[in-house]
């Protein structure tokens, strides 16, 4: 049944203005899976409008939303070493420790951190994680991986679909008044 479900939806794709709203994605998805499988993919795409950044589930119910966490915590946990390392601390601290290592990830990681700017870091960083989606999307018989997974790409889409000049200046601004709050 969630093969037709997945029919009916569009394929997002990073850089491009998804034709879905994350709402109404998540709406049409509420009865072709379970309670408990709708509830990982709402805690997925997290609040609506603004998706926040980093796609996770933070109670794992389902094993495909498990490995989603993992995997999205090997990503996070590779950019905290890769920026301690920058500023010469330590990361124990903001390791989230998943379970299993996966060496392509560091390495991916790696290769993002040495870009010349912050912009095609994130936008290599998403990339990956769209590749590791793919994955997860091939990783199982049943068809609810491929939903999770098109609901990862789909929120990385809004993510970047909702980014511009404004945006950046408003959280530059944003980042510059609690700099100084302290000091003013």
């Amino acid at each position: 049944m969630v093969a037709y479900l997945l029919a009916s939806l569009p394929t997002p794709q990073l850089g491009e203005r998804p034709t879905i709203e994350l709402e109404t994605f998540v709406e049409r998805c509420r009865g072709f899976v379970s309670e408990s499988r709708w509830h990982d993919l709402r805690a997925l795409l997290g609040d609506w409008p603004a998706p926040a950044s980093r796609p996770e589930v933070p109670d794992r119910r389902d094993p495909t939303a498990r490995a989603w966490a993992d995997l999205a915590a090997q990503v996070e946990d590779a950019v905290a070493r890769e920026r301690a390392a920058r500023a010469r601390r330590d990361a124990t601290s903001f390791l989230r420790q998943p379970s299993g290592y996966r060496v392509d990830v560091a390495e991916a990681v790696t290769r993002a951190f040495q870009l010349p700017d912050p912009a095609a870091r994130e936008r290599s960083l998403d990339e990956l994680r769209w590749r590791l989606a793919d994955e997860l999307a091939l990783s199982g018989p049943a068809e609810f991986p491929e939903l999770f997974a098109r609901a990862v790409q789909l929120r990385l889409a809004w993510r970047w679909a909702t980014w511009g000049v404004e945006d950046g200046r408003a959280a530059l601004e944003a980042a510059l008044r609690q700099i100084e709050a302290p000091h003013g």
